[in-house]
């Protein structure tokens, strides 16, 4: 192995083990260890809850209509300060069973994004729940017009502090493989 895989290797490495808090884009860290900011930024709005609760369960109906249980998507991760390679993800009858790095993409693939879009829901609404009794959160969130499955996910605070923190997925190219 050369020196410079080598480096490349341990910092995939460190990239997975340092994100346990921004993987699911930007839950709080284990324990409830939560910092509290000195105040929101200017400007600083609050997401309204209730509303994207509200978006999540249309948007969960939405796919559990399409039926769709068979497919890929491709996803680009930022779990601040790392940003993953972009990956491919594929799921069979409803389980994620295998993701590799797009073309053109360095490194490992992301052990982050092997998740069926059920896993995604789930995600989120653990992100509102845990972000809801945040001090300044920010929370945004989109989802497929027609069959619900979403498309992005941030979660960050906005506080008047460094970005340090924050989570973000962009999720496309879902195709149906059957």
């Amino acid at each position: 192995m050369t020196h410079a895989r080598s480096i490349r290797a341990a910092l995939a490495l460190l990239a997975v083990l340092s994100v346990t808090a921004a993987h699911a884009g930007g839950a709080d860290a284990p324990g409830g260890v939560t910092v509290l900011p000195r105040a929101c930024r200017d400007g600083y709005v609050r997401p309204d809850f209730a509303a994207l609760t509200r978006q999540l369960r249309a948007a969960r109906a939405r796919w559990a209509a399409a039926g769709v249980r068979d497919y890929t998507y491709d996803l680009h991760q930022i779990a601040a300060p790392v940003l993953f390679p972009d990956t491919r993800v594929s799921v069979r009858a409803g389980r994620a069973v295998s993701s590799a790095i797009l073309p053109g993409q360095e490194g490992a693939p992301n052990q982050l994004a092997r998740k069926t879009v059920e896993e995604r829901f789930d995600d989120i609404a653990r992100t509102l729940s845990l972000r809801r009794a945040a001090p300044c959160p920010e929370v945004r969130v989109s989802f497929d017009p027609r069959s619900g499955y979403p498309t992005h996910f941030y979660s960050g605070l906005g506080d008047a502090g460094i970005m340090d923190g924050f989570g973000e997925w962009t999720l496309t190219r879902l195709t149906p493989t059957r």
